[in-house]
């Protein structure tokens, strides 16, 4: 396979590679590694020098913009990275286009919760971005202002009598960011409290509600199988 530098940019030349040739992870990072940080020549003679998508173990990129090599360990590291980013925006568009799609709201709106729910995520164990944007969806429907009887507040319903001290004072629950990071605190404290069982964490949030664990975790994978199928999965 011969891909000139004229017809096709090294973006492109991911995407293609990725989505129609090579589909093992191995593939997917070695393919990132030249897309990433070789230029089109090299990327085509490594291909063409490739059997079944393996290439060498000894591929280095000799023709780095100062002439200098850049050895393959470094290039590994930052490929890794790389791909790592691509797949979470990838997995972070398809979620948002999903859920403005089911709520009928914007996708910059939409774009915002999700970021948040991976934020937090990141900060955490035991928690992923899909079982947060789940709660969300159980809890207000992605209404940031709406409050209960009981008064619970924002997307994740956070009454702020129970959980003040996660609070300062000028802080609403209103607001989605604070209202997604205080409902995260409390899902980790609740997870362990739990010792690690989702469902028990899940029906204590809930307030022991009748099916609130199974409704959760069964959209947490289906928001976890969107972003997945996003990217290639």
């Amino acid at each position: 396979m011969l891909i000139s530098r004229k017809q096709h940019s090294p973006s492109k030349i991911f995407r293609h590679i990725l989505l129609r040739r090579f589909r093992s992870k191995a593939a997917v990072h070695l393919v990132a590694v030249s897309c990433a940080l070789a230029p089109c020549s090299v990327l085509a003679n490594e291909l063409i020098n490739s059997h079944n998508g393996v290439f060498s173990s000894k591929f280095e990129l000799n023709q780095w913009p100062d002439n200098s090599t850049l050895p393959y360990a470094a290039a590994e590291r930052l490929s890794k990275q790389r791909v790592q980013t691509l797949a979470e925006e990838a997995s972070k568009r398809a979620q948002t286009q999903y859920l403005a799609k089911k709520f009928g709201q914007h996708v910059k709106i939409v774009r915002q919760y999700v970021d948040y729910a991976w934020a937090e995520a990141a900060k955490r164990d035991g928690i992923e971005p899909e079982l947060i944007i789940a709660i969300m969806q159980k809890e207000s429907s992605l209404r940031p202002r709406v409050q209960s009887r009981f008064g619970a507040q924002g997307l994740m319903q956070v009454i702020r009598k129970w959980h003040g001290e996660k609070l300062r004072p000028s802080e609403s629950l209103f607001d989605p960011e604070v209202n997604i990071r205080v409902g995260s605190d409390i899902l980790e404290e609740y997870l362990e409290l739990a010792g690690g069982s989702l469902p028990q964490a899940l029906k204590k949030y809930s307030g022991n509600a009748r099916g609130y664990s199974n409704t959760v975790l069964k959209e947490s994978r289906k928001l976890a199988l969107v972003a997945e199928q996003a990217v290639g999965g």
